[in-house]
């Protein structure tokens, strides 16, 4: 286990979970939330969609994260974000928004193993590469 002070293990995990329960919804609701768009043409399923701890959490909270989780945890939530902004404005036709959606979804799992990694060396979590592989 890490000898990381509690503070930091807590926000650790916080951010763990929440990545992991956002790129689950990402991943494996792509064909609801397209659904939805393409049958109602309402865009308001997707703030469920992309609900995230990751933006309330403050810069000092941060502080308690070493560079390499900063910086994985930001790659990661600013694809999420391009993500989110894209389909909320896009007018692209249907065949196009799934390319985009699927390359979206493909960048994003690259970088959420990647936060995985980091984060998981951090807290001093040994995961087996069935549990890793998204």
């Amino acid at each position: 286990m890490s000898k990381l002070p509690v503070e930091s293990l807590r926000l650790l995990v916080i951010l763990k979970n929440d990545s992991r329960r956002l790129h689950d919804r990402i991943k494996y609701r792509e064909v609801e939330y397209l659904r939805v768009l393409s049958l109602k043409r309402t865009r308001d399923h997707f703030k469920d969609i992309f609900k995230s701890l990751y933006f309330t959490i403050t810069i000092d909270d941060l502080l308690l994260c070493s560079e390499d989780v900063i910086s994985a945890l930001d790659s990661f939530y600013t694809k999420v974000e391009s993500m989110r902004w894209y389909l909320n404005h896009t007018e692209d036709m249907p065949a196009t928004l799934e390319d985009n959606v699927a390359q979206f979804v493909k960048d994003i799992s690259t970088l959420y193993d990647t936060l995985t990694i980091y984060l998981n060396a951090e807290i001093g979590v040994v995961e087996s590469d069935e549990e890793t592989t998204s």
